[in-house]
């Protein structure tokens, strides 16, 4: 029985998670879903992403050539496939779902491997449909030119609680981020009570950014007057979504820390 290839259309509705970080995502078409069987004619499990080619047999007996990418051993590990993926030799007869390279023929990036006897592995989902939020920080952040004109930078002569404070006044999460990092000054907001340090809106796998030298910036709420902390009472949502939204970004298009 020959091996097939289909191709649908699908949006996909799950939730948003973790990309690969040191190289960009967005050539991968999300909301188109690829389903490609065929032998595995070549494995490598390795950085900086895990490649495996696979011929495929068409109905006419024509054999086309087929790329599957997917996750280096690092984070195939921390995201409890890697023992799958490692298993893959040449001669393994394979079926894999993914999305579609937008711009190289015949290559995927697989988020379900599914075996001969009904078994599959499901890799990370949704993680190439890129929220708006996250193509605009993109765009603006990687090339300044695009950040609004007059979008001013923050004021270094205030308080980091006042700088936080305009911040929120200011009410504009993604320009913000996007300038303080054309401005070499991206960091999470971390609010310190009692001598703890929290930082909300992370990601329990992007917890490691709060760790990293000169990316964060601490707020003592013990040491602030009563509107101060009035201030950043009433911006905790914000604070929450400023820091959820730049350590994805930043995982995803700059710098891994895992």
């Amino acid at each position: 029985m020959k091996t097939i290839i289909s191709i649908a259309a699908a949006l996909l509705l799950a939730p948003f998670t973790i990309a690969c970080a040191h190289h960009s995502v967005l050539n991968y078409d999300g909301k188109v879903e690829v389903k490609v069987a065929g032998t595995v004619t070549s494995a490598r499990f390795s950085f900086p992403h895990s490649i495996y080619r696979i011929d495929v047999e068409n109905e006419d007996g024509t054999i086309e050539k087929w790329v599957l990418s997917t996750e280096d051993p690092r984070d195939a590990e921390r995201l409890g496939f890697a023992d799958e993926l490692k298993a893959i030799k040449v001669g393994d007869p394979i079926t894999v779902v993914g999305w579609p390279d937008k711009y190289k023929k015949n290559t995927i990036r697989g988020h379900e491997l599914h075996y001969p006897d009904g078994t599959v592995v499901m890799m990370r989902r949704g993680n190439y449909i890129w929220p708006k939020d996250m193509l605009a920080m993109d765009k603006m952040a990687l090339n300044p030119a695009n950040i609004p004109s007059g979008f001013p930078t923050t004021n270094t002569m205030l308080s980091v609680p006042d700088q936080v404070i305009s911040w929120i006044k200011e009410d504009d999460r993604l320009t913000r981020m996007a300038r303080e990092y054309a401005d070499g000054r991206a960091k999470l907001i971390g609010l310190e009570s009692g001598g703890v340090v929290e930082f909300s809106g992370i990601d329990e796998l992007l917890e490691c950014h709060t760790k990293r030298d000169d990316f964060t910036l601490t707020v003592s709420l013990d040491a602030l007057s009563g509107a101060q902390r009035a201030a950043l009472d009433a911006g905790s949502d914000y604070i929450t979504d400023y820091n959820r939204l730049l350590s994805r970004w930043w995982e995803q298009e700059h710098e891994s820390c895992q």
